[in-house]
Order: structure tokens, then C-alpha cells, then sequence
């Protein structure tokens, strides 16, 4: 299981720039690759970057809304219920996905795709359930109100 306490400063501080570089390495890589628009429908563009910048604008108002409680690592240090956080428990994973995958899809990259399915969606779902996991056990009856008030 894992546990910020049992991380070494030289780990946790590894962790803070590789978790990062994980979302910003494909978006990179597809900005060098070439492109195939809409993968052939240039139409299906519009519609997928609305996606992306949907994620974007969720991302972002989830990081403002976190203020100084925001952090790479999971912890739980208070219980955020305020801005996008009143509907959604975990706004900055779900904007990273839609930011990745509508700019992917918009770009027409397989690669971008398929590193969202593999990479970033597991790595997402598996940094929710820890931070859950924390809150739960720092906030018992407090986070379960709120958890069943949100939705991921």
C-alpha cells in the first residue's frame, strides 16, 4: 500500500516531477508528430477540441477551487467542497483525461489515444483512490457525506 510517510524526501520529490511529465510527455511528443486531423474527419476537430478545452477549463477551475491544498501526491490534509469540488470529487483527473483525449483526437494521434487508455486513465483512477483512501481514513463520516454528494 502505498504511503506518503513511507517515502524518503529524495522519492517523494521524484515522484512530484515524474507524475507531472507524465501528462505533459505526450502532448509533446504529438506536438512533434505529424498529424492526421480528426484521423481523416476534419469535421470530428470542432467537436474534440470543445472536449479538450472542456478538460482544460475543468482542470484549472479544479486546481483554483484546491488553492493551497492542491498537491501531486495524495494526501489529506482538509476536505475541499467548494467550486467545481461541489460536483465533482475529482475534477483535475477528469480534466486531464478530457484535455488528453480531445486534443489527441483532434490531432488524429493513435499514439496520444492509446497512451490516455494505458497511461494516463489508470494513473488517474489509481491517484483517486488513494487520495480517497486518505480522506476516508483522516475524515471518516465527514468524507463519506461528501463522496456520496459528488460524483469521481
Amino acid at each position: 500500500m502505498f504511503s506518503q510517510q513511507s517515502l524518503t524526501p529524495n522519492q517523494k520529490f521524484l515522484l512530484n516531477l515524474l507524475i507531472p511529465s507524465l501528462y505533459l510527455l505526450p502532448l509533446v511528443i504529438v506536438f512533434f508528430l505529424p498529424k492526421n486531423f480528426g484521423f481523416g474527419n476534419e469535421s470530428l476537430v470542432p467537436f474534440s477540441l470543445t472536449i479538450g478545452m472542456s478538460g482544460l477549463t475543468v482542470w484549472i477551475s479544479g486546481m483554483i477551487s484546491l488553492g493551497k491544498a492542491l498537491q501531486v501526491l495524495p494526501g489529506a490534509n482538509s476536505i475541499v467542497a467548494k467550486g467545481v469540488y461541489r460536483f465533482i470529487r475529482h475534477p483535475i483527473y477528469l480534466g486531464i483525461v478530457f484535455t488528453h483525449f480531445g486534443l489527441f483526437f483532434a490531432c488524429g494521434s493513435t499514439f496520444g489515444i492509446i497512451y490516455t487508455l494505458l497511461l494516463i486513465i489508470p494513473l488517474n483512477v489509481t491517484r483517486a483512490q488513494l487520495e480517497e483512501k486518505a480522506l476516508l481514513s483522516k475524515f471518516g463520516k465527514s468524507y463519506r457525506a461528501y463522496h456520496s454528494s459528488t460524483w469521481f
